[in-house]
């Protein structure tokens, strides 16, 4: 039964992981395709994206919940999609809270896990060909040259708001991309954050209907990528994240990076350092705490 399998033990994990999609999701520098590859569950979450169609919204209207259930796999993809929409409601305040007041702690727990498990995913893949670290390298390319992106404009209006969603959320799914620095990128970052914090019910329907749109399209581009071509893919994945560390400095102020010493000196801002350096350790330990990663297009 689809009732019972919501709600067993896996599922509450499943949505735990949503929720740590969901807080990352919030926190510009940060991808929830990230998380998900981090956490395990990146390719059911793309399948199960990717699988829905015309025959899945015939299902609906149909309420054949049975086949809708097999096609899109709603055991796993429910609890993952409540925990991703609670996280976004209930902690858009703790998340503008510690950027307000421990932005320094907070980059470093996460720079630290970002790169260890980086590292840690190329490492299970065993690289030996050359063409395995190129496409390290050119996904480190890639992600630094996106993490220096200056901020733009793209206007205002319900339209400039759906298109925001729809290119925040190909960047979500993307490990090492975050849709919050992407909506930083398009000036919409306050915007959107506000709304959700007000509950400003039309601007945040029509951002989910761009996000909705953009999920079903390039899901299925990362779908077939990972089918064909999955090393070179998980490769380039994994130095997208390692290349947008830059935007994950701990000690960033203003788009400049500085050393930690430095920062304290040159901006009179304390660095923290003793509690980075532990978030750095806790994020190592948890990096290599996390079971490796097993990929069903190995199967």
């Amino acid at each position: 039964m689809i009732s019972y399998k919501l709600f067993n033990k896996i599922s509450f994990y499943n949505f735990l992981k949503g929720m740590a999609m969901g807080v990352s999701d919030l926190i510009p520098g940060i991808s929830g395709g990230t998380v998900a590859l981090l956490l395990g569950i990146y390719d059911d979450f793309i399948n199960s994206i990717k699988s829905f169609n015309l025959r899945s919204i015939n299902y609906l209207f149909t309420l054949n919940f049975k086949k809708l259930s097999q096609q899109l796999n709603l055991p796993f993809l429910i609890p993952v999609l409540i925990g991703i929409l609670f996280s976004i409601i209930s902690f858009s305040f703790l998340v503008d809270f510690l950027l307000e007041n421990f932005r320094v702690v907070l980059f470093s727990f996460f720079f630290g896990l970002i790169f260890f498990s980086s590292l840690k995913i190329i490492y299970n893949l065993r690289p030996s060909a050359f063409y395995d670290f190129l496409f390290v390298a050119i996904g480190s390319l890639v992600g630094y040259f996106i993490s220096l992106i200056n901020p733009i404009g793209i206007g205002e209006g319900y339209f400039s708001v759906f298109i925001s969603g729809l290119i925040a959320i190909t960047a979500m799914l993307l490990p090492g991309i975050s849709g919050s620095y992407i909506l930083l990128i398009l000036g919409k970052y306050d915007y959107i954050i506000n709304s959700l914090t007000n509950f400003n019910l039309d601007i945040i329907l029509i951002f989910l209907s761009g996000a909705i749109t953009g999920v079903i399209i390039f899901s299925r581009v990362i779908s077939l990528l990972l089918n064909k071509y999955y090393r070179n893919t998980v490769f380039a994945l994994s130095g997208l994240m390692l290349g947008a560390l830059n935007k994950m400095w701990p000690w960033q102020f203003d788009g400049t990076n500085y050393l930690p010493n430095d920062f304290s000196k040159s901006l009179g801002i304390e660095n923290y350092m003793e509690l980075s350096i532990l978030f750095i350790l806790i994020s190592f330990i948890l990096s290599y705490s996390l079971k490796p990663i097993k990929w069903k297009f190995l199967d």
